[in-house]
């Protein structure tokens, strides 16, 4: 199949992980590819780097973009059009509509936020749409008009090469900080964006409370944005800046989920799916999580972690105690979520594979 992948980001996000990992999965298959980012975007290098891929650069307003992308498909011979962002959606559905070889749309919806009315009317006449997780369905199940045949719930998946128990890693990412085996190590990775990021500020602080019981255990804040500031500033006033490290924003996500015990996700907004929480599983690590959203969908309590309130301190804290005392909870744990992981398939091969499953039936009408 020929396919054209759009999406206007491609910065690093949980979005752009799956991008990419589909534009590997589907060049190994031997498909031909083009993806289609903003020349400034972070991981354009990631995107040029990979053999066989065609990269082509977003410019404009969205009416350059769309007729950018009419005649890119009309060059390659796009048969399918797939974008992976809100925002691309009307340039993608009617780059497709206009294009002479008339390439099909394909409209994946990673937010649990509800479409705008003129999207919800009018998506399913254009292309068909993909949800990333059950309740993201359910959701457009009840927004979208239309024949909702063209509806398909579409469930990612991880790298389990790149993410997997890896001790030789997990030690030098560990003396890379100056610890070792006898600290307990708690991450929150993702986006520290303005008003509440992934709940940074609730992490903080049930992380700070766990410290003064134990005092081997230790945070990482994982990630960018307008937040950081402020979490740097309210860690110096608890006097734990060498036990709560913000570590900024990290493309060898892998060595995180190495050398952690447990990851924690304490998402106070919406979250259509948590791709951070298959990473870790993957890497055979339990996890904490908000009761939110599609996170309920990821993995089994208690058998791969605990699910908390969002916003909720106590609980979160009550949570990160529990995996705190003991290591044989944790690594049982950890190995059952990654058992999980390769028995639902939520790799990168099943992700491909369902993917081209739902092309292959576009394709044939």
């Amino acid at each position: 199949m020929r396919i054209i992948q759009v999406n206007s980001y491609f910065n690093g996000g949980g979005v752009d992980s799956q991008t990419l990992e589909l534009c590997t999965g589907l060049l190994a298959q031997g498909h031909e590819l083009m993806l289609v980012i903003p020349r400034t975007a972070r991981w354009a290098s990631l995107a040029t780097a990979l053999p066989g891929l065609r990269v082509e650069y977003l410019e404009g307003n969205k009416l350059r973009q769309g007729l950018h992308l009419r005649r890119l498909a009309q060059t390659f011979g796009a048969q399918l059009l797939h974008a992976h962002h809100g925002r691309d959606y009307w340039t993608t559905a009617l780059a497709a509509k206009l294009a002479s070889n008339r390439p099909h749309a394909v409209l994946t919806r990673h937010l649990m936020t509800p479409l705008g009315a003129t999207s919800s009317r009018f998506l399913l006449r254009l292309g068909h749409v993909t949800a990333v997780s059950k309740v993201v369905f359910d959701g457009l199940s009840r927004q979208l008009a239309g024949d909702l045949r063209r509806l398909h719930l579409v469930y990612s998946g991880v790298d389990i090469q790149r993410f997997k128990p890896d001790p030789a890693l997990r030690a030098r990412a560990r003396q890379a900080l100056g610890w070792d085996e006898t600290q307990v190590v708690f991450a929150a990775i993702g986006a520290a964006d303005p008003p509440d990021g992934k709940g940074q500020r609730e992490f903080v602080e049930a992380g700070a409370r766990l410290i003064r019981e134990r005092p081997e255990v230790r945070l990482l804040i994982v990630g960018d944005g307008g937040l950081i500031p402020e979490l740097k500033q309210r860690i110096a006033a608890l006097g734990m800046q060498q036990q709560i490290l913000c570590l900024g924003f990290m493309q060898d996500v892998e060595r995180i989920d190495a050398m952690i015990d447990v990851l924690v996700h304490p998402a106070v907004g919406t979250e259509a799916l948590g791709l951070v929480i298959w990473e870790a599983m993957a890497a055979a690590k339990p996890v904490i999580a908000s009761r939110l959203g599609g996170i309920p969908e990821t993995f089994v309590e208690p058998d791969h972690g605990r699910l908390v309130p969002p916003r909720d301190v106590d609980a979160l804290l009550d949570a990160m105690r529990h995996y705190a005392a003991e290591r044989a909870l944790r690594e049982r744990s950890g190995a059952a979520a990654r058992e999980f992981i390769l028995a639902h398939d939520y790799t990168r091969s099943g992700q491909i594979k369902r993917f081209v499953e739902l092309y292959e039936s576009i394709l044939q009408g």
